[in-house]
């Protein structure tokens, strides 16, 4: 019953956030139409591609990790589950989300234990959040602060700090005394199991600074690919949108489509998108209609992601040819 009361309020926050969105746009409809039909179609393929491309890149950072701990998954494997992932987190409304699916078919196809399928896959989102702060605070070095007005900057640099904090206190707890807090107070007693799990698992990673090293690269790849998405998205539409204003804007969405309060990120990631776009100038209609189209984007790629989890089905034990 939570777990069903959890999606639909995640349903409603998703579909009121798109809805919010279209609502202050009503009355531009007309410019939003005619920005459509001027579409560069070109570059708009071009950024589909491209956005695909990246997803293909993440069986790169997630097989290293799993190799890290001597689990040798072929490409292809790694591949077709990590569309599936994406699919399970971007069209479907349910509790099993596409990184617990993405570990079930580990375990049960490839015979990967829990533990170390587990610890690959939250690895490898902890070291995608690291990627996205490295790009985000390298883009203030061309100048974004001058973009943003001064209650934007506050905001980001507060953000900014409980981020770096939270995650100074996931790899060293014992530097803030954590463990002294959680052992002391009962009411801690229920999410202290869990914690010391997770800090386990990034401590199995300690000494493998080369696959860490690997994988961030491999981040720091695929990232890249993603901005390169939205600035021919951008260039599909005519936007006056300089590439590195993209340093900040994806990262800054990504990071807000985090906050796990709705459906994959959606209407949160839009709004947060209109809002950076907006910062550099872009008209609100134009923002929106580019925040939308990136969500078609990933709509897109999620049902490429079904129609895999359809194929795998129907040809996977029969075949082997994933």
């Amino acid at each position: 019953m939570n777990k069903k009361i959890g999606n639909i309020i995640r349903i409603v926050v998703s579909l009121s956030l798109l809805s919010f969105l279209i609502y202050r746009n009503k009355d531009n409809f007309e410019s939003i139409i005619d920005k459509l039909k001027d579409l560069n179609v070109t570059f708009l393929v071009i950024a589909v591609l491209l956005y695909t491309l990246a997803l293909a890149c993440i069986p790169l950072r997630w097989g290293i990790l799993l190799k890290a701990h001597n689990y040798y998954i072929s490409g292809s494997f790694l591949l077709q589950s990590a569309f599936i992932g994406f699919f399970y987190n971007n069209l479907l409304p349910t509790s099993i989300g596409g990184d617990f699916y993405r570990v079930y078919d580990l375990y049960k196809n490839k015979n990967v234990p829990i533990n170390e399928n587990i610890s690959a896959v939250v690895m490898e989102r902890v070291i995608g959040n690291i990627t996205g702060i490295t790009y985000f605070i390298f883009s203030f070095a061309f100048g974004i602060f001058g973009y943003l007005t001064r209650g934007t900057k506050i905001g980001l640099a507060i953000s900014l700090f409980v981020i770096l904090f939270f995650f100074t206190l996931l790899f060293r707890p014992r530097l803030f005394k954590i463990h002294v807090l959680l052992a002391r107070y009962r009411i801690f007693s229920k999410i202290r199991p869990k914690l010391k799990s997770f800090h386990q698992i990034l401590v199995s990673y300690r000494y493998k600074i080369k696959h860490l090293s690997i994988s961030f690269f491999y981040s720091l790849l695929l990232q890249l690919i993603f901005m390169t998405s939205h600035y021919f998205v951008s260039l599909s539409l005519g936007l006056d949108l300089k590439f590195y204003m993209f340093i900040f804007a994806v990262p800054f969405a990504s990071l807000a489509a985090s906050i796990p309060i709705s459906i994959g990120g959606i209407g949160i990631r839009e709004n947060a998108i209109v809002f950076a776009v907006m910062s550099f100038g872009v008209v609100e209609s134009q923002a929106t209609l580019f925040s939308f189209i990136i969500l078609f984007i990933i709509l897109f790629n999620g049902l490429l992601g079904g129609i895999v989890y359809l194929f795998k089905n129907i040809f996977y034990r029969s075949r082997g040819i994933i």
